[in-house]
């Protein structure tokens, strides 16, 4: 099975390829100032919203940000590829709210 894009990894095969990519993300809250880019873990015990500068970063700030981000500031953090155990996409759309909704209606 083709593995896609290695992020992380220098491309050494000569790939020309595009493709499209997934990335784990979590939302998070800056403990303190951090750049786009910065690599960061959780700073807390048994805090899994607060993460900053640290011995065991688990992702980078989102690299897209045009701007650093401030203490308290919340952000997606971008997992390190490869390092997520499972996977599912969440998802809404208004008529699956709205039937579910006449369901836990009927339910009553």
């Amino acid at each position: 099975m083709d593995k896609g894009p290695q992020l992380g990894q220098l491309i050494e095969d000569g790939d020309r390829r595009r493709d499209a990519i997934h990335i784990a993300v979590a939302p998070v809250t800056a403990e303190e100032r951090l750049a786009p880019g910065q690599h960061v873990g959780l700073v807390q015990d048994g805090n899994l919203e607060l993460v900053g500068p640290c011995d065991r970063t688990i992702g980078i700030v989102d690299p897209f940000l045009a701007e650093a981000v401030e203490p308290g500031q919340r952000f997606w953090l971008f997992l390190y590829p490869g390092t997520i155990t499972g996977l599912r996409h969440v998802w809404t759309h208004p008529v699956f709210a709205t039937a579910a909704a006449a369901v836990s209606e009927k339910l009553l």
